[in-house]
């Protein structure tokens, strides 16, 4: 623990863990948020992950730090510092600039696909064919349930669902994304129990406990705070409802990242599980697939204590 200490005795790192607390950040995004130079931060980040405090995912410039939360103990002085995270130096800025920077990586997602809505569909090939896998997601949503697909994009999925007999609702935050799936649905004789909706994964523009289930279908890795849809997720669903995840598994693909705008090079199915546990879902089960490069887990919402 020599180590743990001798790294945590110093403001600028105990001010990097209290950011990190959040969610995963790369360096660059460290040292806006804390306003210092990246060497500084390189080398404190160097000193929190030889004292395995930090770990790092990723490569070059997708490489991101987050917490390291295997050992007992430390997970015990980070809920010390995360109960205490006023206390320590600049607070109300870091927090201020923290924002900032979850805003930019939003604000930066909704307008690559605002700018790209009518062309994304051409780039397709990059990505796994959903018609490999998707029936079987589909599949596990009773006929006649409401389902939430987040992130609907261009409409595709959202129409599925409807020809099933399902009641859609489609949310994306790119309001061009939007007008692409409009296009599909005046076509389509089974596009009358299919809404679309604007709004942020993030921050779903749904009542609570109104939907029977929640498909998020790639798109996590747009995601600037993947873990905190699970939240919505759970907010939004009934008591048993379903959340079914189709991830891309981490890769080093530049040219899929590049042109899918991706924010993460894929989302390790471990920590999906985390943050779905976390959220209330319970009995989470992996689908097979033959399909490779992803990924598909499937749980439903346990029961609320309505008395608190």
């Amino acid at each position: 623990m020599n180590k743990v200490f001798r790294a945590l005795a110093n403001s600028s790192r105990l001010r990097m863990v209290r950011i990190l607390l959040r969610g995963p950040l790369n360096v660059s995004e460290i040292s806006t948020v804390l306003g210092l130079s990246q060497s500084n931060v390189s080398h404190s980040l160097r000193k929190l992950l030889d004292a395995e405090i930090v770990i790092r995912k990723g490569r070059g410039s997708w490489a991101y730090y987050s917490l390291d939360r295997k050992n007992p103990a430390i997970e015990i002085i980070l809920e010390g510092i995360s109960t205490g995270m006023k206390d320590i130096e600049n607070y109300e800025n870091d927090m201020s600039e923290l924002k900032i920077c979850y805003d930019k990586r939003r604000s930066e997602a909704r307008e690559f696909f605002d700018r790209v809505a009518s062309e994304l569909d051409e780039v397709s090939y990059l990505m796994p064919d959903p018609e490999g896998y998707i029936e079987n997601v589909i599949d596990m949503y009773p006929e006649g349930s409401t389902i939430l697909d987040a992130g609907c994009g261009s409409g595709e999925l959202v129409l599925r669902l409807g020809r099933k007999g399902l009641n859609a609702i489609g949310v994306d935050q790119s309001s061009e994304m939007l007008s692409q799936a409009r296009k599909k649905m005046a076509s389509d004789c089974c596009s009358c129990n299919v809404e679309l909706r604007l709004g942020n994964a993030e921050h779903l523009p749904i009542a609570d406990s109104s939907v029977d289930g929640v498909i998020a279908h790639m798109l996590l890795h747009h995601l600037s705070e993947p873990s905190i849809f699970f939240m919505e997720a759970s907010r939004v669903c009934r008591d048993g409802g379903r959340c079914s995840v189709v991830e891309l598994l981490p890769h080093e693909d530049c040219d899929l990242k590049r042109m899918q705008g991706d924010l993460w090079p894929g989302i390790d199915k471990g920590d999906v599980m985390e943050w779905m546990a976390s959220a209330g879902f319970k009995g989470i089960e992996e689908i097979v697939t033959d399909v490779g490069r992803i990924f598909i887990l499937s749980s439903v919402l346990k029961e609320r204590n309505i008395d608190g």
